[in-house]
């Protein structure tokens, strides 16, 4: 694990803390169960720098699934309605 890893893990513990709870970084390098579930919970409450954070945290532990971010550019895609500016 890199400096910037670690870097990202902090502040992603940090700000999780203050929408969901303590977050254990230790269990959640270790524990995929675990992981999956505070990534859920963080993606349940909206918190865009949040969701952020979580998506570069996943990113670089190798959880999140290229798969995933092409279904959710394809669906930003797709999303035609709301506010104009």
């Amino acid at each position: 694990m890199d400096n910037q890893c670690l870097v990202v893990l902090s502040k992603f513990s940090v700000a999780a803390r203050k929408v969901i709870g303590a977050v254990n970084p230790a269990k959640l390098l270790r524990d995929r169960t675990y992981s999956a579930d505070v990534f859920q919970k963080v993606d349940a409450m909206g918190d865009e720098e949040l969701i952020l954070l979580s998506l570069d945290l996943q990113n670089m532990l190798g959880l999140l699934d290229i798969s995933t971010i092409k279904d959710l550019a394809s669906a930003e895609k797709k999303y035609m309605f709301g506010a104009r500016s």
